[in-house]
């Protein structure tokens, strides 16, 4: 469905907040994301006052703010107000300012916005009812923790993954329990406690939820043991101890759960070592062990592993070095290096590894400078570089940030 099927709607209601105008005028930016053939980046607002917010790229939707609805917007505009915690994904943004208020705009056809159901897409800010600590989206579906520890989810929910019963969408936020301090939103969503205790809910076809009976479910499920962090992408989920002890469960048909292991797995299966963090990407899984060895495992068809061309991967693939962080997608992987340096590889189609080509990468490539992080998207990359934000990839929709619409095989400079 394209954006252009939902006209927008008129002025902002009494409970909006109007996003300021872009400004040419950018500071020193402290972290980028990546989204749809989107991304923002964020700059300190010193201590207490909230960070400042600049988004970029498609916003047929509005999420990126009232201005450029009629397409795309090129260039970083300013999303107005402090805040404490921002996220943009799929057409929507959501977030919390100082004080605890939280606020959504952009799509809001699966009522993504905690109101009803709409065609019309809403550009300015909304205000939803309570005090937040944060409030995360996938696009469609929307999922918040109030301050003090309620879980609360909205939105999408045709696998129950808003935590409705038998409803295709749950507009007034849901009350799934007390609590927790983190939330994941997804065909499979996940949240943790304030126990280390971890729990999943909505699709669970291929064992999502470690129950063990391939069902989905609007009712949070207990995966077993103690956590830190939890995630699910698609069939498979994995998740980080307090000890650092890691584990996978789901979907294993290459080996992305662990390799040798049945095409299902239906419990939870230890991996050897101890690890920082684990990131399930689809067919491929990538994690950083507690000393920085970063590895990955599961599918290597585009070179999603880093395992050469040609390379099955029968077990965790070690990558040279010492890692900072690792993200993979379905069709790529990226990461930044304990020495700054950055690299990508994998499929390439949309020129992501940012090397000049549209050739799959089998093997890591290293990008030019030093870099505190990199986002991958399915369509391109940002990143990082001593204050100032980078990107390369496509740019059809505005999205590398540079002020035009057209595809950059190696980084170009966000201005």
């Amino acid at each position: 469905m394209t954006a252009a099927a939902f006209p927008l709607v008129g002025p902002a209601s009494p409970t909006s907040a109007r996003p300021a105008q872009d400004s040419r005028a950018l500071p020193a930016f402290t972290d980028v994301s990546t989204t749809w053939q989107a991304s923002c980046a964020t700059a300190s607002g010193g201590r207490g006052s909230g960070d400042r917010v600049w988004c970029w790229g498609s916003n047929g939707w509005g999420a990126l703010g009232p201005e450029g609805t009629d397409g795309f917007v090129p260039r970083p505009q300013r999303i107005a107000g402090r805040w404490v915690q921002f996220e943009n994904a799929g057409g929507v943004s959501c977030g919390v300012r100082t004080r605890g208020r939280g606020y959504c705009w952009g799509r809001n056809d699966m009522g993504q916005l905690a109101r009803p159901v709409s065609g019309y897409s809403q550009p300015r800010p909304q205000r939803v009812p309570g005090r937040w600590r944060e409030i995360r989206t996938d696009g469609d579906t929307t999922c918040g923790i109030r301050t003090g520890g309620a879980l609360y989810c909205w939105g999408h929910d045709n696998n129950g993954q808003a935590g409705g019963v038998d409803t295709l969408y749950v507009v007034e936020p849901k009350r799934l329990g007390r609590g927790f301090t983190s939330v994941t939103p997804g065909a499979t969503s996940c949240a943790t406690g304030r126990d280390a205790s971890a729990w999943c809910w909505g699709r669970g076809d291929h064992n999502q939820l470690a129950n063990g009976n391939n069902t989905s479910t609007g009712v949070p499920q207990r995966i077993p043991g103690r956590w830190r962090t939890v995630a699910v992408d698609g069939g498979t989920g994995c998740g980080v101890r307090p000890s650092g002890r890691a584990a996978c469960w789901g979907e294993n048909t290459t080996g992305q759960v662990r390799p040798g292991a049945p095409s299902d797995v239906e419990v939870v299966r230890t991996l050897p070592g101890r690890w920082r963090d684990v990131d399930p990407g689809g067919p491929t899984t990538c994690g950083i062990t507690v000393t920085g060895r970063g590895a990955c495992w599961g599918w290597n068809g585009v070179g999603t592993a880093g395992a050469g061309p040609g390379t099955e991967v029968t077990g965790l693939h070690r990558l040279p070095g010492r890692w900072s962080e690792l993200e993979t997608l379905g069709s790529g992987t990226c990461g930044v290096r304990t020495d700054r340096r950055a690299w990508c590889w994998g499929s390439n189609e949309h020129g992501t590894v940012g090397n000049g080509s549209l050739e799959p990468r089998f093997t890591p490539y290293r990008q030019d400078g030093r870099w505190t992080t990199v986002r991958l998207a399915l369509t391109h990359t940002c990143g990082m570089r001593g204050g100032t934000a980078w990107c390369w990839g496509y740019g059809t929709a505005g999205q590398l940030g540079h002020g035009g619409l057209d595809n950059r095989l190696t980084p170009v400079r966000v201005r």
